[in-house]
């Protein structure tokens, strides 16, 4: 058996498809199939059932998909170390970021790790929160930066700081030059809202259900920039963290009482391996987020 052949055989099981397991991995499909079939002869049992044009795991193909899993994460583990023996002169950080983090705090410590360490080339994959923790389990990247707590037991998270949510308004809007504003009294306000994939979205709708307060949601967007594009041209309120909203100077924040807030963390694959660049910009994530709370006189903790 091959690496290749366990590669293959997880981008069909992921896919569920032979012609997309194709295109990601840029082979042909009779290429394809007759390294799933050199698999399936020499385990002796069928790992894929077609039904027409859909695929389907079989229970053998169920059981070899989490431990063919774990042998490439091993492998991958194992070439890191064996690379990381250089000192960081060379190798690789894939990081996973939810949107805001990406346009704002991100940019600087990137320019710093690459000054420090220009041998190592930097991947940033922009992801939402379940599909951060999703690749992170398979080993597809080194860290995450998204907001706690994770949803899955596999994924631990480090505690960066805490960010508060602010109702956001443009300059024209009737609570342009409110200071504050209790949540109740957003019972029946009109709102444009993050999509219900987004995880601050559920927390709102919780604690708008805890006071007794049901915004009217007319709009829903499943983009960070979009909302902040939108209420800056419409007569629409919307909720996203100051700081995010900080970056746009036409927008006002109205601070919510009693505050609602979001802690932002370092997501680590639990009990995987974690590599010398992952941890050297752990470190100067670390860093970064200290001097920040340092700044606006805010504990981390």
């Amino acid at each position: 058996m091959e690496l290749r052949h366990l590669r293959y055989f997880l981008a069909v099981a992921e896919k569920l498809s032979f012609t997309r397991a194709a295109d990601q991995l840029r082979v042909t499909q009779p290429t394809l199939s007759h390294q799933i079939k050199a698999l399936e002869e020499e385990i002796g049992s069928t790992l894929f059932d077609r039904v027409g044009r859909k695929v389907y795991l079989t229970p053998s193909g169920e059981a070899l998909r989490e431990y063919a899993q774990q042998a490439l994460n091993a492998i991958n583990s194992a070439t890191v170390a064996i690379s990381e023996l250089e000192g960081l002169t060379r190798g690789t950080l894939t990081i996973g970021v939810f949107e805001s983090f990406s346009g704002s705090l991100l940019p600087p410590l990137l320019a710093r790790f690459s000054r420090l360490y220009p041998g190592v080339h930097v991947t940033v994959r922009q992801l939402r929160t379940a599909e951060l923790e999703g690749e992170l389990g398979k080993g597809n990247l080194d860290l995450g930066i998204a907001y706690a707590p994770p949803a899955t037991d596999n994924v631990v998270a480090e505690k960066l700081f805490d960010e508060p949510l602010a109702l956001v308004v443009g300059a024209k809007h009737r609570l342009a030059r409110k200071r504050r504003i209790h949540v109740t009294a957003l019972d029946g306000e009109p709102l444009m809202l993050l999509t219900a994939e987004f995880p601050s979205r559920r927390l709102l709708e919780s604690r708008f259900s805890l006071v007794g307060a049901k915004p009217r949601v007319v709009l829903e967007i499943n983009s960070v920039q979009a909302a902040l594009a939108a209420v800056s041209s419409m007569a629409l309120a919307t909720i996203l963290t100051e700081r995010i909203a900080k970056t746009v100077p036409s927008l006002h924040c109205v601070k919510l009482v009693p505050p609602i807030t979001r802690t932002v963390a370092m997501f680590w694959r639990r009990d995987g391996y974690r590599t010398a660049a992952a941890r050297a910009m752990a470190d100067l994530i670390n860093a970064a987020c200290g001097d920040r709370a340092k700044a606006r006189g805010l504990k981390r903790d």
